[in-house]
């Protein structure tokens, strides 16, 4: 069981990076520092603190337009901490269509 959990750990961490890596290049956007992503078992659902993106492993099971989503949010965070009208034109910035995953998460949270 502690195997097939580490691998649904890693294998979710590889597809993070992947859909982190496409809204940075698709959008062009550059990270100065050395952002990373930890797959946890924390109480939420997803943060930022520091250098660090923080996902829970519970939505390993969303689509990828969800974590998108997830994702443009906490990168949204490194420039602006409250959800201001700013801070969801970053959102849109980073990731144009994340109104369809983030209406769909409120309304199917796990976490």
């Amino acid at each position: 069981m502690a195997k097939q959990n580490k691998e649904a750990k890693n294998d979710f961490d590889k597809r993070i990076q992947a859909l982190l890596k496409e809204l940075l290049e698709r959008n062009g956007i550059e990270i100065f520092g050395n952002l990373k992503v930890e797959i946890t078992n924390m109480d939420t659902l997803a943060m930022i603190k520091g250098n660090k993106i923080y996902v829970n492993l519970s939505a390993k099971n969303y689509p990828d337009y969800i974590l998108k989503y997830i994702l443009a949010h906490e990168l949204a965070h490194l420039l602006i901490k409250k959800h201001t009208k700013r801070f969801w034109e970053v959102v849109r910035r980073i990731y144009p269509e994340y109104e369809k995953g983030k209406k769909e998460l409120l309304e199917n949270s796990e976490v």
